[in-house]
């Protein structure tokens, strides 16, 4: 019996690095694999790998009202015309949007991944209170389903999604982050030399980019031998960018090297001593886990998702979100002791060795749609 499998995500490039491995697998285990998603530079590569792509127009951050209906009808669209049993809905318009329109359409089963809950859960103030309050009632709606498998990323946004939404304990998996392969993220030692300290991210501010600049500058400005990267693009289809002015004033102060997107990261990590993500909310961080299958030490913000991606003062640090000094204090430390670095790096790979390996998370989603399918 011919079996599809439907992935729903707001961004191609996205699955390419996050989910294309489940995909394949549950491909080699006789689904038919489809992915609607908008078209972009990652569309081609996804086709050479034998699964079917429908575009879509779908962005991350708009909130039109016609445009946003517009998307729900061509999701629904797209679940009528391509008939899957089983339905995989990414962040968080898929999931919403997806989730609403496969209950409608009597899709055999839904998995909904929310791998992290977006700057509406960041912002503060009175409006994103409302938004929130709003997006509750449709992941409420999104959740009726009764074969359905919410995916959470860390205990904080499963408690906050779970008790909004009244989501069933039997609903609910904790699958932390989309999984490394250990092989191509190999552990290397720490180079000599004058050290390096990496950030690699999209250049969003809730991402801690500012954070990140301004410990940069505190420790230049001491004349510590050290050199500063940044590894990724802007991103102007989100809600808080940074600024393209900005981004050119810290270019030419020469304090941080920007080396944009870049696809040989596991040789700019090993090439690295301590990776950084000061980000102010997460769900799971890939490349903490891509760090420490590295042995990479790592560095980030004691918040939901960074904190749960490290093992304090054993892998890395932790330092105070949206504090730059505190940030640089804590570079600064690790780059002053070279043994603790070197035990951190140890500690680093033994960690993503237990728990970040890519096989396991695989496996974990296909025994999730083998209990799907033939429920």
């Amino acid at each position: 019996m011919d079996k599809k499998i439907l992935y729903i995500v707001n961004n191609s490039n996205y699955f390419l690095s996050h989910r294309l491995s489940v995909a394949l697998s549950a491909k080699r285990n006789g689904y038919e694999v489809h992915l609607v998603s908008p078209e972009d530079q990652a569309v081609k590569e996804i086709k050479s790998k034998g699964i079917i792509h429908h575009n879509i127009q779908l962005t991350r951050s708009g909130v039109g009202v016609l445009s946003e209906i517009r998307v729900i009808f061509s999701i629904y669209k797209k679940i009528k015309e391509i008939e899957p049993d089983l339905v995989h809905l990414v962040t968080i318009k898929p999931v919403i949007y997806g989730g609403i329109a496969s209950t409608i359409l009597g899709v055999k089963g839904v998995i909904a991944a929310i791998p992290g809950l977006g700057y509406s859960y960041i912002s503060k103030g009175f409006k994103y209170s409302i938004f929130r309050f709003f997006l509750s009632f449709l992941y409420r709606l999104a959740f009726l389903k009764r074969s359905l498998r919410v995916i959470f990323q860390n205990e904080e946004d499963k408690k906050k999604i779970s008790k909004s939404t009244g989501l069933t304990k039997d609903k609910i998996v904790l699958i932390k982050g989309s999984g490394v392969d250990l092989k191509k993220f190999s552990f290397s030692i720490i180079p000599k030399g004058i050290p390096v300290v990496s950030m690699a991210s999209r250049l969003q501010r809730d991402k801690g980019v500012i954070e990140f600049f301004e410990a940069a500058k505190i420790i230049k400005d001491k004349k510590i031998p050290v050199e500063f990267r940044f590894i990724g693009n802007l991103d102007l289809d989100y809600a808080f960018p940074v600024p393209t002015e900005l981004l050119n004033a810290w270019q030419k102060s020469n304090i941080i090297k920007f080396l944009g997107f870049r696809e040989d990261i596991n040789n700019l990590f090993k090439e690295s001593s301590i990776i950084v993500l000061p980000s102010y909310r997460e769900g799971f961080p890939k490349v903490l886990q891509e760090a420490a299958a590295c042995g990479r030490p790592v560095i980030t913000s004691n918040v939901a998702g960074c904190r749960d991606a490290i093992k304090d003062n054993v892998t890395g640090l932790l330092v105070k979100p949206r504090d730059s000094a505190d940030l640089a204090k804590k570079i600064e430390h690790l780059l002053s002791d070279k043994d603790l670095l070197e035990k951190m790096s140890w500690e680093s790979r033994k960690l993503a060795e237990k728990e970040f390996s890519l096989d396991g998370v695989v496996e974990k989603h296909l025994k999730i749609y083998k209990e799907l399918f033939e429920s």
